[in-house]
């Protein structure tokens, strides 16, 4: 129940804001850990970073406008690959920033990364792949995505490590083709 609150103020300060922003730009949420989100160990569970990963994909698509946009089409992002990995654990009532970046893109995977931060160190990251969902069969790519945004525009460079999961995606999605 925690995380609806959470997810509603994200949705609704995004909804609410005038300005909005570059896709990018670093979105920030700040939180803190509550005693719902600690496992027996006393510390954040693993999964909870996974759900805060969520929130800062639903903070990025409510200030850029990509919610909206991909809703009018009937596009749907779907996770494609999550890899985490932590540094440093979190504890009750601990106060954290995650901060979410789109990285880049290739053909219909959009990449993420994810870094939480508590007292100026990096506590953890994500990287995260996505793609759209489209309607029926539709093949919804990436440069389709920035063109309904009204900007089209080149990737970054991507890290090896995204090139690598992608590679790795693409492969998976051919052996069960």
């Amino acid at each position: 129940m925690n995380l609806l609150f959470r997810l509603l103020r994200i949705l609704l300060s995004a909804y609410f804001t005038k300005k909005k922003t570059h896709i990018l730009d670093v979105h920030t949420i700040r939180s803190s850990v509550w005693l719902g989100d600690q496992d027996p160990m006393g510390h954040m569970t693993n999964s909870r970073y996974a759900s805060f990963t969520d929130l800062g994909i639903m903070n990025f698509m409510g200030r850029t406008g990509t919610l909206k946009a991909f809703r009018a089409r009937g596009w749907l992002p779907i996770i494609q690959h999550e890899a985490l990995t932590y540094f440093h654990s979190m504890k009750f009532p601990q106060k954290f920033e995650l901060q979410t970046r789109m990285v880049g893109w290739d053909g219909t995977y959009m990449c993420f990364r994810h870094t939480f931060v508590s007292k100026g160190r990096t506590i953890a990251t994500s990287r995260m792949i996505a793609r759209l969902k489209g309607r029926g069969k539709e093949r919804v790519t990436a440069d389709m995505a920035l063109e309904a945004l009204g900007m089209p525009m080149e990737s970054p460079p991507l890290e090896k490590p995204f090139l690598d999961a992608i590679a790795d995606l693409r492969a998976e999605r051919a052996s069960h083709a």
